[in-house]
């Protein structure tokens, strides 16, 4: 077998892999597409996001169909999100503490206080 270095720029995807998209979020109605940083999609109302999170431009501004890529991995992304629609949120008190930090980090970023105000009140 012969042995090969690994690339530089990390693991390849290969070309013909799928598309992922988040089973949560996935409406076919949503006017925004987000892509996590491990490559999921993630379909967001903009109504949703003006609502809750004060990081992301108001529905004046067009994203034209294109994919907004974040940072943040599909896991952190699909918490996030959960709390910026009306159903139930994760329970914060079951997260593990990398999770929690990392989701309140993209909480500050983005701008969903009330997500804040919980990783506050966990971290303490």
């Amino acid at each position: 077998m012969p042995h090969t270095k690994p690339s530089p720029q990390g693991p390849q995807r290969p070309q013909n892999s799928q598309i992922v998209v988040s089973e949560k979020f996935n409406a076919s109605d949503a006017d925004v597409i987000f892509k996590s940083s491990d490559d999921v999609l993630f379909h967001i109302h903009r109504k949703n996001l003006e609502a809750h999170a004060g990081a992301f431009p108001p529905s004046e501004f067009s994203t034209n169909g294109e994919v907004v890529s974040l940072t943040e991995d599909a896991s952190i992304l699909e918490k996030l999100f959960q709390y910026i629609y009306p159903q139930r949120h994760p329970d914060i008190e079951l997260m593990d503490h990398e999770d929690l930090y990392k989701l309140a980090e993209a909480a500050e970023k983005y701008e969903v206080f009330g997500v804040i105000a919980l990783c506050k009140t966990r971290i303490r």
